[in-house]
């Protein structure tokens, strides 16, 4: 790709996020602008007396947010930013502009033999993903975990890169990093089985005992968190979605970070695909998850409209029925196969993030968006990854703006106007 249309895709990313951000659009179809409600109450409850996380439950005697709260400990304690909602908004927003620039370092440091233009350019796509800008826009707390959450990666990528055997300071900043996201949004603890799995395999067993007594002293802030404010595990009262089918919720959703970068690609990754599927072990295998796929879908149970994810959502809403989602539920399957099948890690990484969403609470697509492309370049077996890297740039871009051009129109009530004028032709579909 030539640097005219690098520069041209960075205008028109760079174009969707300020429209976005000045014309002041929830392109979460508002539920970013909602959480701002709770989220800005709690700052200003913390800015004026700190004291209220002592208090018994007090998520819900306020109405905040039902995370962790050390993203709204650190504004409250900044009283330009806590005392003044646009000025939040605003600095807010230019913080979240350095996400993907951290983003490309952390692909810089991993990946130094490939070439700038294509690290450039998938650092780049995360502007124009619509659930980044919607909590870059709202002042959302996922970019802050998001930003502790990369910090961890790129420590865990200076370790892998040294392989020292001794106890060193990256394992501690991989754990503190990691922490500090789960004390912003509390799912982000689930990826400490795949920390220690990935520690213990790089350093062997001394870190890894450093590692679990670092991981041990950092929870305990937390457990005590939990313990004042039992409204934190509200999930687990919600009904909306069982284990079983928030799997397949949360599969479908992956779908949509995996696919453009398959299909760029798709002789190669095709023949990739039927050559593994033809070994007797891969094909047992895939037989025994078909089995539990087609067990799950037979007994599938999500609840309302609410999350879902974005081909649930376009399956129920505009076509009125499961059958696009379990059809894409069914390719995601196969492409997560595909990509997670290289290490032990990679495999414990999927099965990880596939089923700890379960609590009965909604699934939303913004729990995925952009930790699951940083997961794919980050985390995925590294000779596989340089492999993803020979993306094609033009399907990969017109993808993602399609993408973000369905949930503009979603946003603004389009696809149900048109669900509504034309029900019979879209049922056809």
């Amino acid at each position: 790709m030539n640097n005219k249309i690098l520069y041209s895709y960075t205008v028109i990313v760079f174009s969707t996020l300020l429209f976005s951000f000045f014309f002041e659009i929830d392109i979460s179809s508002g539920g970013a602008s909602k959480d701002l409600k709770y989220h800005w109450n709690y700052i200003l409850g913390l800015n004026e007396n700190l004291k209220i996380l002592l208090e018994y439950n007090h998520n819900y005697k306020y109405a905040y947010p039902q995370h962790f709260p050390l993203h709204h400990i650190l504004i409250s304690r900044l009283d330009y930013l806590s005392t003044d909602l646009n000025t939040y908004l605003n600095l807010y927003f230019v913080f979240s502009l350095f996400l993907p620039v951290l983003f490309y370092y952390s692909l810089d440091n991993r990946f130094p033999e490939i070439e700038f233009k294509k690290k450039f350019f998938i650092s780049l796509i995360i502007y124009l993903l619509p659930n980044y800008q919607a909590a870059a826009i709202w002042g959302n707390s996922h970019i802050s975990s998001l930003v502790f959450f990369l910090g961890s990666i790129y420590f865990l990528i200076n370790l892998e890169k040294k392989k020292e055997l001794k106890i060193n300071l990256n394992v501690f900043f991989i754990v503190f990093l990691m922490a500090c996201a789960a004390y912003i949004k509390q799912y982000y603890v689930i990826f400490f089985p795949y920390l220690f799995i990935s520690i213990f395999k790089i350093t062997k067993f001394r870190n890894s005992i450093f590692f679990c007594f670092i991981s041990l002293i950092f929870s305990i802030p937390g457990l005590l968190i939990f313990y004042n404010n039992p409204m934190l595990l509200g999930g687990l009262l919600y009904k909306v979605v069982d284990f079983k089918s928030s799997i397949l919720i949360v599969i479908s959703i992956i779908f949509v970070y995996l696919v453009p970068f398959f299909i760029s690609n798709l002789k190669f990754n095709f023949i990739k695909i039927i050559e593994i599927f033809k070994k007797k072990n891969s094909l047992l295998f895939l037989s025994l998850l078909l089995i539990i796929f087609f067990y799950i879908v037979l007994n599938f149970n999500y609840i309302g409209y609410l999350g879902g994810g974005f081909f649930y959502k376009i399956s129920t809403v505009l076509i009125g029925n499961n059958f696009l989602f379990f059809s894409i539920a069914f390719l995601s399957l196969l492409l997560c196969f595909y990509y997670f099948k290289g290490r032990l890690e990679d495999i414990i990484l999927i099965i990880i993030i596939s089923t700890s969403f379960s609590t009965g609470y909604p699934v939303f697509q913004k729990y995925f968006e952009p930790m699951m492309i940083m997961l794919i370049f980050l985390l995925i077996k590294k000779d596989f990854v340089k492999k993803i890297f020979d993306f094609n740039y033009h399907v990969v871009f017109c993808y993602f703006s399609f993408y973000w051009i369905i949930y503009f129109f979603y946003s603004t009530n389009i696809i149900k106007k048109i669900n509504l004028l034309f029900p019979s032709f879209i049922k056809i579909f």
